[in-house]
């Protein structure tokens, strides 16, 4: 900085050089400024930018079906809305049927050609079936409660 101090002093001399001087430092002011103005112009393009996205975010957030868009995750084909579809429609013949008492209707609880033995375990089962009050016990559980008892005696 001092060796271009001087060589402006040898160039120009020591009377212009003040007014040199002052005419330099304008004209650097005025392009510090215009960088300035060009600096902030980019930046507010950038803000709208920004704000131009984060408006666009929110209207599509605001446009958003949370329904249709947790279907078409959940069922993308369709195939589970229409087999819904279907037993709705089911159901609501078979509750008309029923409710009209016609056609040869039958209640779903019981149908008429099945007898039911409602104290007999099914041949899969584990467990004995339980005896309700309408059936006394049988000799042959009496009999092997009381063999059972004398065997966890004669055991202890």
């Amino acid at each position: 900085m001092a060796v271009i101090a001087l060589i402006a002093l040898v160039i120009i001399g020591p009377k212009d050089l003040p007014k040199v001087m002052r005419s330099a430092a304008h004209w650097a002011r005025k392009a510090r400024g215009l960088a300035r103005e060009f600096q902030s112009g980019v930046d507010d393009m950038i803000r709208e930018a920004d704000m131009d996205d984060a408006r666009k975010v929110v209207d599509s957030a605001r446009s958003l079906d949370v329904r249709k868009a947790i279907g078409d995750a959940v069922d993308p084909t369709g195939d589970l809305r229409d087999e819904a579809r279907d037993i709705e429609k089911t159901a609501q013949d078979a509750e008309q049927i029923d409710g009209d008492g016609e056609n040869g209707a039958v209640s779903p609880e019981t149908p008429p050609d099945i007898e039911v033995e409602p104290n007999i375990a099914p041949p899969h089962s584990l467990t004995p079936p339980k005896e309700t009050a309408e059936t006394p016990p049988s000799q042959s559980t009496a009999q092997s409660t009381a063999a059972d008892d004398d065997a966890g005696k004669q055991a202890s």
